[in-house]
């Protein structure tokens, strides 16, 4: 029996998809067997400078990279949700939305943004269209930083084990990521400097 304590902030969640049922039984299991995951695709992508080839930042390797940190997990990893959540766009608008957020990013470039704020913009709209069933706010994140290190700027170290329970960093990133709902980026950049890497 899989023991589950609902949150208002966090995606609902549904053992269906699990992979191994049976091996794991509480939020802490699960949180072990998708760390483990997530560091696969962690040094994949973040250990060396990835090329524009190895991380395409289109439709179909957003997709991937969700399935990379997740696949040996969740059977539905790398799969748009096909039905509504608490958080999130309308599924029928994922696809659509994800689309033009990888074409704005382009463009954020072309325009000459920095790209420490594109990286904000990246990982705020990202997790905002939510496109998964669960995992989209370490997806967003390492989102973020694959784009921060493809393009030659320090990444940010996530404090993701805080983040994933209840405290003050917690807190503290959920109303960085409302301030952006509501169009106000400061909260968000500065979190983002907080936890930099050095060169």
């Amino acid at each position: 029996m899989v023991v589950w304590e609902a949150r208002d902030d966090e995606t609902p969640f549904d053992p269906s998809g699990l992979r191994r049922r049976g091996e794991i039984r509480d939020r802490r299991e699960l949180a072990a067997a998708e760390a483990r995951n997530i560091n696969r695709a962690v040094r994949k992508y973040l250990v060396s400078r990835p090329s524009v080839r190895s991380a395409r930042f289109d439709y179909t390797w957003a997709l991937k990279l969700h399935r990379e940190m997740f696949g040996e997990v969740w059977t539905w990893a790398g799969k748009p949700r096909t039905r509504d959540l608490n958080l999130g766009d309308p599924h029928h608008r994922i696809r659509e939305r994800l689309a033009a957020l990888i074409a704005d990013l382009h463009s954020w470039s072309d325009y000459g943004h920095p790209i420490e704020l594109q990286a904000v913009w990246l990982h705020h709209r990202a997790v905002q269209i939510h496109p998964f069933l669960n995992g989209n706010g370490r997806w967003s994140r390492l989102l973020a930083n694959i784009w921060l290190r493809q393009n030659g700027a320090p990444i940010v170290e996530w404090p993701d084990g805080s983040l994933g329970e209840a405290g003050e960093a917690r807190a503290e990133y959920i109303a960085a990521v409302k301030a952006a709902d509501d169009g106000d980026y400061d909260p968000l950049l500065a979190f983002h400097r907080r936890h930099r890497m050095s060169d």
